[in-house]
């Protein structure tokens, strides 16, 4: 009688363990394209240089192969401005709980990219097939919760289909820990073609996720005294200057930038060549920092107005 007693209370024990843990899972699935503005910032490091890549997803609709997917910038700005951005594709995500990418995958639009990037619907033991030069597969190795913002979210954590090790993780409404686009056959970036690493994650101006490595997510660029890399293949002149100063460099220019001594934007400027003159006439006399985005990634330097 004992023994069906002890096991009765056992029971109860387990059913009541059980539905405590299960109320302590409870949370609403937070969706990756979802509306409102998204902001991702991510940093890569390659051949001695630092890359700084942003990603806006909004709420804008564009339709590919009769597919709806919401329009995807990549800016390298301390503030998001479509009109200055390069569109360079869109997500879109299914009732699958499925995230889908179609665009550029590399600096020149030279390589598109049409697949999956997530699966927010696996369980542990489930096989992920992510698409990069051919279909690779991967492992859901382990699943927890995080809470960011005092919202419970899933992590993933995928490992190589073979020998097992760990690869990345995937964290549910955000996206990868080593950035928005990153390939995890070729551990690169899509945009960037390098490693890297998610820095900032940003939903209607609020910071839900940021790198214990970063203090600036609204501009990583900004700051006289945090110069990211100097770079000798990108000359100044004449420096110091009344009028004009002339910028060139070994890679091509995609754009230029003019950061005043507070660390403000004063001007900016698309080039897509090796060379260009600044009309500064207008600007008052003092240091300015330059910022120039060339195919090698951004540098600053800087310029004194005199």
């Amino acid at each position: 009688m004992k023994t069906h007693v002890y096991k009765l209370v056992l029971g109860l024990l387990l059913t009541l363990l059980i539905g405590i843990n299960l109320n302590a899972q409870e949370y609403e699935y937070i969706p990756l394209v979802k509306p409102g503005i998204q902001i991702w910032t991510t940093t890569a490091a390659t051949e001695g240089y630092r890359h700084y890549n942003r990603f806006a997803l909004t709420e804008e609709d564009t339709l590919m192969e009769g597919l709806s997917y919401k329009k995807l910038y990549w800016f390298t700005d301390s503030v998001f401005n479509p009109l200055t951005s390069e569109c360079i594709g869109g997500l879109r995500e299914n009732e699958q709980k499925q995230v889908f990418y179609k665009g550029s995958a590399g600096y020149d639009n030279e390589d598109w990219r049409n697949g999956m990037l997530f699966d927010f619907s696996l369980s542990v033991g489930d096989t992920f097939y992510f698409q990069s030069a051919g279909i690779m597969e991967f492992i859901v190795g382990y699943i927890d919760t995080v809470e960011i913002g005092g919202i419970p979210r899933k992590q993933f954590y995928l490992v190589d289909y073979f020998s097992h090790n760990f690869v990345c993780k995937i964290i549910e409404g955000i996206g990868n820990e080593f950035g928005l686009l990153f390939d995890i056959v070729t551990s690169l970036q899509l945009k960037a073609h390098t490693t890297g690493e998610l820095l900032c994650y940003e939903h209607d101006g609020d910071l839900q996720y940021m790198s214990e490595y970063v203090t600036n997510c609204s501009n990583p660029f900004a700051g006289l005294n945090d110069i990211i890399e100097e770079d000798n293949s990108i000359t100044l002149y004449p420096n110091p200057t009344r009028k004009e100063v002339n910028i060139s460099s070994e890679s091509i220019i995609n754009s230029i930038e003019v950061f005043n001594s507070l660390g403000q934007k004063v001007y900016q400027t698309n080039v897509k060549a090796k060379g260009k003159t600044l009309d500064i006439n207008s600007l008052s006399k003092g240091v300015y920092i330059i910022g120039v985005n060339t195919d090698k990634g951004y540098s600053r330097k800087k310029l004194v107005k005199d």
